[in-house]
């Protein structure tokens, strides 16, 4: 007489291997289709992301060719208008010297949507010769953060070209530019004469840096900005508020 013994339990591997015998026509195409969609999926995601790149690029590159074409143009209105504290924006409006590209509504923009900024600045006092030469000074404003370390990176000249300072910054809680304000406060040390109670003081005030703000032959900040400080200084996070100045002399350079 025979005993039926049960079967043993087939182990999980045992039972993958049936389901797959019973259905390896379905699971075959299954996955080719699944193969298919991933593929297509990497090829679309690439071809996102270098269109993106080609367009930022684009209009980094377009942004630095507006940038220079702005600064001759404040420069020409400044030959004309040659007054020292003026309103240049509305000079250039009146002498038709606005690039009409980057106007709307009577406003400047740049092409990531921020406004520009253009206005007259301290003058610099030229060591040599004692001379004080007059500055102008441009905001783009309304950047990404990415944009901002960017544009802080490209080389914007020097001295002789007329570059005075770069800075970068950020739209803050108040309102306030704080690249178009840090890039005019004046960090040069020196003799300060005061009067206290009728009496005239000379203080020695020391020099100091700001990190945001970067000058041609600086050694501490230079220009262009280190990726690092460019991104220290850029600080508005995920917000569209970040900001990029430069300041230029309007006419001349200092003496060597």
């Amino acid at each position: 007489m025979m005993i039926n013994r049960p079967e043993e339990p087939k182990s999980k591997l045992e039972e993958i291997f049936d389901f797959y015998e019973k259905n390896a026509k379905k699971l075959n195409r299954l996955f080719k289709w699944t193969g298919i969609i991933v593929f297509l999926l990497l090829v679309t995601h690439c071809s996102l992301w270098g269109y993106n790149r080609y367009v930022y690029n684009n209009q980094l590159k377009r942004t630095a060719n507006q940038i220079s074409q702005l600064i001759d143009n404040v420069r020409t209105t400044y030959a004309v208008h040659t007054e020292t504290q003026t309103d240049i924006m509305k000079l250039m409006a009146q002498s038709n010297t606005m690039p009409d590209f980057l106007v709307r509504d009577g406003r400047l923009y740049n092409v990531y949507g921020g406004t520009i900024a253009v206005s007259s600045s301290l003058p610099v006092e030229d060591k040599k010769t004692g001379k004080l030469l007059p500055t102008f000074k441009i905001a783009y404003q309304g950047l990404k953060r990415e944009v901002c370390i960017d544009l802080a990176k490209l080389n914007w000249g020097n001295e002789k070209n007329g570059l005075y300072a770069a800075a970068v910054g950020q739209i803050n809680n108040q309102g306030i530019d704080t690249a178009l304000r840090d890039i005019e406060e004046n960090t040069e040390g020196g003799e300060v004469e005061i009067e206290e109670d009728g009496v005239k003081k000379t203080i020695i005030k020391p020099s100091y840096t700001l990190a945001t703000v970067g000058k041609p032959n600086n050694s501490l900040n230079t220009v262009p900005f280190e990726e690092l400080k460019a991104a220290s200084g850029c600080s508005c996070g995920t917000r569209r508020a970040c900001s990029f100045a430069l300041r230029y002399y309007t006419y001349t350079t200092p003496s060597k």
